[in-house]
């Protein structure tokens, strides 16, 4: 039976599969902002001009035979309202990507805020579980580091006595000094 003082620790390094997840959503966060803002930049760039049909239907005197058949079949060019449809449509959706971004960016980023709390005692056990209390007052009896055993203290032990879930606990927890 042993408990091993894991030392005083931030949140993030307790947990640092969370704080991986942290740093991979800023960076999932990071690599779609540029795109939607070179987009939205590009849609904001964009200047509806209508089409010279002055100068399509001089070209098109010359094949009257196609031009009679696209008229028949109600081909018309776009109107400048079409184009701008389609542009505030795009600029909306984009927006909403942007907003949708921005929102999941704050959650990421109060989580890493929260992450970097520290004053967390850590210890890892491996024995009978019979033996923890003992082991835990044992190791204890003096208090944290810098305190004494009588002060308040609040505490969260998570347990476990199958090995395939102690390996998973360990790649998410400190589990070593």
């Amino acid at each position: 039976m042993s408990i091993t003082n894991l030392g005083t620790l931030s949140l993030a390094v307790a947990v640092p599969g969370a704080a991986a997840g942290v740093a991979a959503g800023i960076a999932g966060i990071n690599l779609a902002l540029p795109d939607i803002e070179a987009r939205l930049a590009a849609l904001a760039g964009f200047t509806a001009t209508p089409g010279d049909f002055a100068a399509d239907l001089a070209i098109a005197n010359s094949i009257v035979a196609s031009i009679t058949a696209g008229m028949t079949a109600g081909l018309s060019p776009p109107s400048i309202g079409a184009q701008i449809a389609i542009i505030a449509a795009l600029v909306a959706t984009l927006e909403a990507a942007v907003l949708a971004v921005s929102a999941e960016l704050d959650v990421v980023l109060d989580l890493q805020t929260l992450l970097g709390t520290g004053g967390v005692f850590a210890y890892a056990y491996a024995g009978q579980a019979d033996a923890l209390g003992a082991a835990l007052t044992t190791e204890l009896a003096s208090g944290f580091p810098g305190g004494s055993g009588a002060d308040a203290t609040n505490a969260l032990i998570l347990a476990t006595s199958t090995s395939a879930t102690w390996e998973a606990m360990s790649s998410l927890f400190k589990m070593t000094p």
